[in-house]
């Protein structure tokens, strides 16, 4: 996927999530109050949707069948994620949004189930402040 695509469904995530009135409103923010930064996959456990469940040994684990919201493609995002870092590729940042003192992921679950299988540390986040 490219960056203006995860921007995109970035934003249209914050403003269906009623975090921002509009797509413009929600841009802006994206745009201009965002900082790239390491984040530990052991805060996901703090991003306040994110369903730590989803940190298994496999794709397949952490998706069950009776549990892949988007069918096979969720299997498929996060293999080729894991396929990405295992060719030491830099994946794309997840985005975050900091609200009140609490996380809330914006977009990137494949990527965080990608890199907790192949054991990264951290992944980079855009971290709406």
């Amino acid at each position: 996927m490219n960056n203006i695509q995860i921007l995109k469904d970035s934003i249209s995530t914050s403003v269906s999530m009623k975090l921002f009135s509009s797509i413009e409103k929600a841009t802006h923010v994206h745009v201009f109050n965002s900082k790239i930064e390491k984040f530990l996959l052991t805060k996901c456990n703090e991003l306040i949707n994110f369903n730590p469940q989803r940190l298994q040994k496999t794709a397949v684990k952490a998706y069950p069948l009776d549990n892949r919201p988007r069918g096979d493609i969720d299997i498929k995002s996060v293999k080729f994620y894991q396929k990405q870092l295992q060719m030491k590729k830099e994946i794309d940042p997840i985005w975050i949004i900091k609200k009140n003192d609490n996380y809330i992921l914006l977009d990137g679950v494949h990527r965080i189930v990608a890199s907790y299988i192949e054991n990264k540390k951290y992944i980079f986040a855009n971290i709406i402040y």
